[in-house]
């Protein structure tokens, strides 16, 4: 066979061989969820790119090469200025509280490698809060942070999680989702990954892992042949159901380990200390619908002008 006959061959094979890979949105919802297999395909279903909007990348300041590769944590929007995540996330080596100066919150990101103009929204962060029983007792593993600039309402790729009004009882099914590593020891997702996992008993999770008491939720992927559980990236990694925030990643017992639980905080027993501290930071006006945001904003305007008219009314009649 002449060279360029080998040559005209080795082209149609490279092109063959392209094209059978598709895009990652198309045969999407052919793939699995099994995330040692997501290192083969890379693809995900449409379900997390819905998911995708409720969370963001927690970076350093500065990538190292390329953008990115600075993701260390998840976390997940929980109003326009407030972000919330794990307490590990927000400490260093000696525990102690890292300067909010070196974070970067990155959002509406599907794939956190990869900066989309007008879509890819970017902010630093200017305060960080972590509760006292953290700091005092190791307890209550979660931190809130508020970015410096508001996550738009405009952006159809960001959306803003509930806060539960009930706590998550056995059975409840959850979806966890984020960038951690897709199985133990290996590389971290480029496109957010999600498990499916579902709330156990605390008794019953006490004996799994065989110890007296437990104040975490509870959960597990009872599927035999996925069992997937977060893995380390996933720190502050959102457990929702139905658009609510139910937990946040806080210990990775069962990373690699399909017979243990994974852990998380309990949100809705700190709902009031994190809606305390978001109405005492914000003043109230971030975290109201927009009608009523200019509502008000209207009536300072206008008020002044109505005194204004009164005064003018009553100098008439004196």
């Amino acid at each position: 066979m002449s060279r360029q006959n080998l040559l005209v061959l080795l082209v149609i094979s490279f092109l063959l061989l392209f094209s059978c890979r598709g895009h990652p949105f198309e045969n999407a919802s052919l793939t699995s969820l099994n995330r040692g297999k997501r290192l083969s395909d890379a693809d995900f279903d449409d379900e997390a790119i819905e998911l995708s909007k409720f969370c963001v990348s927690l970076r350093s300041r500065t990538a190292d090469k390329f953008f990115g590769d600075n993701h260390f944590c998840s976390g997940v929007i929980l109003a326009p200025m407030f972000v919330m995540t794990s307490a590990h996330c927000l400490i260093n080596k000696r525990r102690v509280l890292i300067s909010s100066r070196v974070l970067l919150i990155v959002a509406a990101t599907l794939n956190r490698l990869k900066y989309i103009p007008s879509t890819t929204f970017v902010t630093p962060v200017s305060q960080i809060w972590l509760p006292d029983s953290f700091t005092m007792r190791n307890k209550q593993d979660f931190g809130l942070l508020k970015v410096q600039k508001p996550f738009p309402n405009h952006n159809e790729h960001i959306s803003i999680a509930r806060l539960p009004v009930h706590p998550p009882l056995p059975g409840l099914k959850c979806k966890v989702m984020g960038w951690g590593r897709m199985y133990k020891g290996g590389p971290l997702a480029s496109y957010i990954l999600y498990i499916d996992v579902e709330v156990i008993d605390s008794k019953r999770c006490a004996r799994m892992l065989g110890v007296k008491h437990m104040e975490f939720v509870c959960a597990v992927d009872s599927d035999d042949r996925t069992a997937q559980q977060p893995c380390g990236g996933d720190w502050g990694a959102p457990m929702m159901s139905n658009g609510t925030v139910y937990g946040i990643v806080t210990v990775l017992s069962g990373c690699g380990i399909s017979s243990l639980p994974s852990l998380y905080t309990n949100v809705y027993s700190n709902v009031n200390w994190i809606t305390e501290k978001m109405i005492s930071s914000a003043g109230g006006i971030l975290i109201v619908p927009a009608f009523f945001r200019y509502l008000i904003i209207a009536l300072m305007y206008v008020a002044p002008f109505c005194n204004f008219l009164m005064l003018f009314k009553i100098s008439k009649y004196v």
